[in-house]
């Protein structure tokens, strides 16, 4: 079966404080119990994470912004939620930050386990606009450099590709992947958005608000094969936010469920194809469907690919 990283950790509760942002925190338990639900998974059968450590961080992280996050007003600018200002820190980081940080140990295992087995779905991560000395869009922890860097240093990987296909701009991805030859990053991502400031990318694809299901996806079709046969990556990561879809209150495309579906398929089926291994972190989605959205695709993902490794 294609291993799924979970931990209960994942999700972030704040005492209610978590509503004042339209991300739902809590969807990575409902996603894990839908799938159980379903009948595609026993409980049992979810890898589990542990957090990351600093040391770990550090590998992406200047050690001054780490520091900084000791201080509230770093936090409620990276969280973009202004009260966290008036809450010690010690609450946010064991609310908030330490959820983040199972969830980016999360991605290090699901890339490892995808080198392993060729596929596997981290249920949480994918915080693609933090970088190595900011944060911003409720994205602290720069989860996916994170990961390819730990397999790259441990000689485990050459060259890596990120499909980010998040309706936003992964500046913070591209930000770190500035400085580093080996790593690439393909982005499909609606143009007038956040971030208001867009990084310099290795295959950048702006398009316009209001783009449906089939111009999206044939964007994907026609572009995401010449980066794949250009980059020849040992490793691809695929950033999987929802917020393409059609009632995301942050973005604009009109997708419907079934094309976030189709998505999927599309592009586990061209990065599968090619023999390379793929690791899916969820990434962004803030509507209140997300978490069935992203249960509804990983479940066309496990019904195609459980079985045909």
């Amino acid at each position: 079966m294609i291993p799924l990283v979970y931990h209960p950790a994942y999700n972030v509760s704040a005492f209610g404080l978590e509503r004042l942002h339209p991300f739902d925190g809590g969807k990575y338990r409902r996603i894990h119990d839908a799938l159980i639900v379903r009948g595609l998974r026993r409980g049992k059968d979810f890898a589990r994470p542990r957090p990351v450590s600093r040391q770990e961080l550090l590998k992406v992280h200047r050690p001054e912004y780490l520091r900084s996050l000791q201080r509230s007003e770093t936090l409620a600018r990276a969280l973009e939620v202004p009260i966290v200002r008036r809450l010690p820190c010690w609450l946010i980081d064991w609310r908030v930050l330490r959820p983040m940080r199972y969830a980016t140990g999360g991605t290090v295992l699901a890339c490892r386990l995808a080198l392993e087995h060729g596929l596997a779905i981290n249920l949480g991560g994918g915080y693609h606009h933090a970088a190595a000395g900011w944060g911003g869009g409720f994205c602290v922890y720069a989860d996916v450099p994170l990961a390819v860097k730990t397999l790259r240093d441990d000689d485990k990987v050459g060259k890596v590709l990120v499909v980010d296909l998040d309706a936003h701009q992964g500046n913070g991805t591209a930000s770190v992947f500035r400085e580093w030859p080996w790593a690439k990053i393909f982005d499909l991502y609606e143009e007038d958005v956040f971030p208001a400031h867009k990084e310099a990318e290795d295959y950048p694809l702006p398009v316009p608000a209001g783009l449906a299901g089939d111009e999206y996806l044939d964007c994907v079709r026609e572009f995401l094969p010449q980066a794949l046969d250009e980059v020849r990556p040992d490793l691809v990561v695929y950033n999987a936010g929802s917020d393409p879809f059609a009632g995301d209150p942050l973005a604009r495309f009109r997708l419907t469920a079934s094309d976030l579906v189709d998505r999927e398929l599309l592009v586990v089926s061209e990065v599968r194809e090619r023999k390379i291994p793929l690791a899916m972190v969820l990434s962004g989605g803030y509507s209140k469907e997300s978490w069935k959205l992203h249960a509804d695709a990983i479940e066309g993902v496990l019904t195609r690919f459980d079985r045909a490794r």
